[in-house]
């Protein structure tokens, strides 16, 4: 038998208890509240969020079979890392990784990364790079950026092997201009000099 009581004060004032009688034991289930004072048995709580509260969505990405996969999701993180760490240690103005990751989403036409499609990775990927060539092209760059020296030296040589078509497309230009052999041997200003000869040559047919 079920029967509706008002709890006294002290005890669980304010609040509407329902008990159930049982030869074998006193369960008492409470409902409105958990604040309970007392020894009333084995007693079961049960509360009633308000009606008021907001139930947050979690929204869950499943990427599909045309989206960037999970390596691709990595080069693009590593590439987004590095520019923002470059940018920040050349400019005085910091950029964001909000602001980085918003530019990078607005290049893939999307609102998050892992949704990218296969067909405008090349273009995100091309996009970062871009914005790091800039960065890099400064002329306080060489100083403020530890790997300036590295990362000059790479894309001459990427340069010149994937778009140029010949991996020694620089060698005969710092050979006439500096006497030199290899990129390690030019000094800062040198290096920038057959960066910009080797980004402004056209591949030769």
């Amino acid at each position: 038998m079920t029967k509706k009581i008002e709890a006294p004060e002290g005890s669980a004032a304010g609040r509407d208890i329902n008990t159930t009688e049982a030869p074998s034991n006193n369960v008492h289930s409470i409902f409105g509240g958990t604040n309970i004072i007392g020894n009333q048995g084995d007693i079961h709580i049960q509360t009633t969020p308000p009606e008021n509260k907001k139930v947050k969505e979690v929204v869950v990405l499943n990427p599909g079979p045309n989206e960037i996969s999970e390596q691709q999701k990595a080069e693009i993180k590593s590439l987004c890392d590095e520019w923002v760490a470059l940018h920040n240690s050349i400019k005085k103005r910091p950029l964001t990784y909000g602001a980085a990751w918003s530019r990078i989403n607005k290049t893939g036409g999307v609102t998050k990364y892992a949704m990218i499609p296969q067909a405008k990775f090349k273009k995100v990927v091309a996009f970062i790079k871009k914005e790091m060539g800039q960065l890099r092209n400064m002329k306080s760059a060489p100083a403020k950026d530890d790997q300036w020296r590295a990362k000059r030296i790479g894309a001459i040589k990427a340069r010149s092997k994937n778009q140029l078509g010949d991996p020694n497309a620089y060698k005969p230009y710092i050979k006439k201009n500096f006497k030199a052999d290899s990129l390690t041997e030019l000094s800062t200003d040198e290096i920038q000099r057959t960066y910009t000869y080797i980004f402004a040559k056209k591949k030769t047919i």
